[in-house]
């Protein structure tokens, strides 16, 4: 037999456009439902790492017989000033009891690292980014400051600099119920020249908090006065510690102080949301919550 009839004929460009077309065919089936599954897991890990920070009070609550301040000291410690932020206060209560002695000894420099319970993967700030000293859930000042629970639900608190460590008890500060008060939210990490660090003081522009100022408008995505910002892009997003930032169109992922987390939509009203951040106005939330 000779070597021509033994060859075997290769593929035609027909056959080869046929090949590319059906790839191509099955990589927009396939890419749109990997990135559904990724979508979900960020979902999934941010709700999980919500959830975590919320029952983190109620352990610290437990053995100090109080809240965590949003920014102050607590129990026997080595360091000076006036103190840390909430977030450094419940390192222990999410597996993170090293990096908290840290902070409490004069004699060692902290390093900035990345804590993955405080990380939300639905940040669109986060990217490629490095994560170090990065946070994604900012505390409700009105919670946890003895100067804002006293402040009625539609009035700003004292500006952040002035306010006092912290002495809310679960019980006897949040009065209209833990399952009606907002305690976390969430936030960009990457904000302009700000952000969200669990270390800031509470006057910084990188502080980890919302809820100073009153809600005066429905959510927006580029007001400062609005219930919280709308997947805010890099040019109108507010680096403020005053303002809650949601990762989601249409809705925000809220922890409340019972310890459960819930979305609460874009078209909340200002009264309920403002309702919903002070924990004893004694005022009902809206059927729109």
């Amino acid at each position: 037999m000779s070597l021509a009839k033994m060859r075997r004929p290769g593929l035609s460009r027909v056959d080869v456009l046929v090949v590319l077309a059906i790839t191509a065919v099955g990589l927009g089936v396939l890419l749109p439902a990997v990135h559904a599954l990724q979508g979900r897991d960020a979902a999934k890990q941010t709700v999980n790492n919500l959830k975590q920070i919320c029952l983190a009070i109620h352990n610290f609550d437990g053995t100090f017989k109080k809240l965590p301040p949003a920014y102050g000291w607590i129990g026997n410690f080595k360091g000076g000033g006036i103190g840390v932020s909430i977030h450094i206060h419940l390192l222990p209560f999410v597996e993170q009891e090293k990096l908290h002695l840290m902070y409490y000894d004069k004699d060692k420099k902290v390093p900035a690292v990345v804590v993955p319970q405080f990380i939300a993967k639905l940040d669109p700030s986060l990217k490629d980014k490095e994560e170090v000293g990065i946070q994604n859930f900012p505390a409700n000042l009105r919670v946890f400051a003895d100067a804002g629970v006293a402040t009625k639900y539609d009035k700003d608190m004292p500006a952040l600099g002035e306010i006092a460590p912290g002495a809310s008890r679960l019980v006897r500060t949040i009065t209209d119920g833990t399952s009606n008060t907002i305690a976390f939210s969430t936030k960009y990490a990457y904000c302009g020249d700000g952000g969200s660090r669990y270390d800031s003081r509470p006057n910084a522009k990188t502080a980890a908090f919302f809820g100073q100022n009153a809600a005066k408008k429905k959510a927006h995505a580029s007001d400062k006065e609005a219930a919280f910002q709308i997947m805010p892009s890099a040019k109108v997003c507010l680096c403020s510690p005053l303002i809650a930032q949601s990762f989601l169109p249409k809705e925000i992922h809220v922890g409340l102080a019972d310890g459960s987390v819930r979305t609460v939509s874009s078209n909340i009203s200002v009264e309920t949301w403002n309702r919903a951040v002070q924990p004893n106005d004694g005022k009902p939330l809206g059927d729109d919550w």
